[in-house]
């Protein structure tokens, strides 16, 4: 085999070996973002039901400072607040997996810088 060959094809090894780590890459850090932003969404969410229905079940009072119709409110908000944590964290793992069956690339902000030589004007088109 020649030195050239030898070369290309270690070039192009390479390259192919930097390219599947960039995907690699690429795919976990979307799959990092959209889990942070369905967990943002669903705690989120429910921290506003707390917010403004807490009163109902006695949001940040302790067991035995309760009434007996917020205990029953309580048990309803944990039973609602359990389900829609799961389904949730379903929906997040379904949107994990759609992530796997794809090739991602990650767009990185790109710069274009032009040069131009001293008393040279650069034109519309450049």
């Amino acid at each position: 085999m020649n030195i050239k060959k030898e070369k290309n094809d270690f070039a192009g090894a390479h390259k192919k070996a930097n390219n599947e780590k960039y995907e690699a890459h690429s795919k976990s850090t979307l799959k990092r973002h959209i889990e942070t932003k369905f967990r943002t969404t669903m705690i989120g969410a429910l921290s506003r039901f707390e917010k403004v229905f807490g009163d109902l079940w006695g949001h940040g009072l302790k067991e035995g400072e309760l009434t007996e119709e917020q205990k029953i409110y309580r048990e309803k908000w944990q039973l609602a607040r359990t389900e829609i944590l799961n389904n949730g964290n379903n929906q997040m793992r379904a949107a994990l997996s759609e992530v796997d069956n794809n090739t991602i690339k990650y767009n990185k902000n790109q710069y274009n810088f032009f040069i131009k030589k001293d008393n040279q004007e650069l034109t519309e088109n450049e």
